[in-house]
């Protein structure tokens, strides 16, 4: 539990110093957007999102992850749809 613990704390550590990523916040944003137009009960804070997005699109194991995400969010013109992207 403590190494859990310490591996969330450190990647809040690494979100606060991550740059903001244009990509991440257009993503968060629409996302954030959806969550709030289709009354979705899903956990959702627009600020850790980005945070979140920044640190994996920084990580090269992650990267093209983040990208394919971020097409499929693009793509999308339905909310439902948006919050399906893998």
């Amino acid at each position: 539990m403590r190494v859990a613990l310490a591996v969330i704390f450190g990647l809040g550590l690494a979100a606060c110093t991550q740059p903001r990523s244009a990509r991440c916040k257009q993503v968060c944003t629409r996302e954030s957007e959806c969550v709030s137009t289709t009354s979705s009960t899903m956990p959702f804070d627009e600020k850790e999102c980005i945070a979140a997005c920044a640190v994996l699109e920084a990580d090269q194991n992650n990267l093209a992850k983040v990208e394919r995400h971020a097409e499929c969010v693009a793509k999308q013109t339905a909310c439902a749809a948006v919050l399906e992207c893998p």
